[in-house]
């Protein structure tokens, strides 16, 4: 694995955990309960962009 793999790998855990918990709260002060079968959704969609957000980012600055 080299170190633009761990890079991404490490922002997207970062981002599906930290947004995750940032929804997790939201809903649980609007619903006053925590509905655990959406976390693995949420933490897979925030994983995903966050990385793929990093990936178009590294892709385009070597390039100029």
């Amino acid at each position: 694995m080299n170190k633009t793999d761990k890079q991404i790998l490490k922002i997207a855990l970062r981002n599906g955990i930290l947004f995750t918990a940032i929804l997790l709260i939201i809903s649980y002060f609007k619903n006053r309960m925590i509905n655990y079968n959406w976390i693995p959704i949420w933490f897979v969609f925030f994983a995903g962009t966050g990385a793929l957000r990093f990936y178009y980012q590294n892709k385009n600055s070597k390039k100029d």
